[in-house]
């Protein structure tokens, strides 16, 4: 069983996460973390688990969906800061950056990611998660990375 301070601390760091992604993270699959509604510190909004002092927020849930896809190579991650959602050093020793792009924000992330020099942190490859694969012709990226669409989480290259 899982502490339910450490998921707290979790959801305190950031923000809100599916029950889902509770489970695979904490590597409790059969836990359904209703322990930790009881500190009045979390609430649950369907299976997400939020915060009380944030509040649902669409694009992280999505970073933590792809940082999920990668459980079995995590050495360890952490909140980024815009316009990275999550950043993570694998087994290999890779370090990732996860930017997630809505609509409203995708011409400001391709900006960002094309500029040279490149005005993210420092990382060796990035995954880059669009609504759609328009996108991928405006990257011209100098950092390896992985486009991914979402909701379906296809990679395009």
């Amino acid at each position: 069983m899982v502490d339910p301070i450490k998921v707290i601390n979790f959801l305190q760091d950031f923000g809100c996460a599916k029950l889902e992604h509770l489970q695979i993270l904490f590597n409790d699959y059969n836990n359904n973390f209703k322990n930790v509604l009881s500190s009045n510190m979390v609430s649950k909004k369907d299976d997400i688990f939020v915060h009380n002092t944030k509040k649902i927020d669409e694009n992280r849930l999505i970073a933590l969906d792809i940082l999920c896809q990668y459980k079995n190579r995590l050495k360890t991650f952490h909140l980024g800061i815009f316009p990275i959602q999550i950043t993570f050093l694998s087994n290999e020793n890779f370090l990732y950056h996860i930017i997630v792009a809505d609509n409203e924000i995708k011409e400001a992330i391709i900006n960002i990611v094309n500029a040279y020099p490149p005005s993210l942190p420092k990382a060796d490859r990035l995954i880059l998660v669009f609504p759609d694969g328009n996108e991928l012709q405006n990257l011209n990226c100098k950092i390896p990375a992985a486009f991914v669409t979402y909701p379906d989480y296809q990679v395009l290259n």
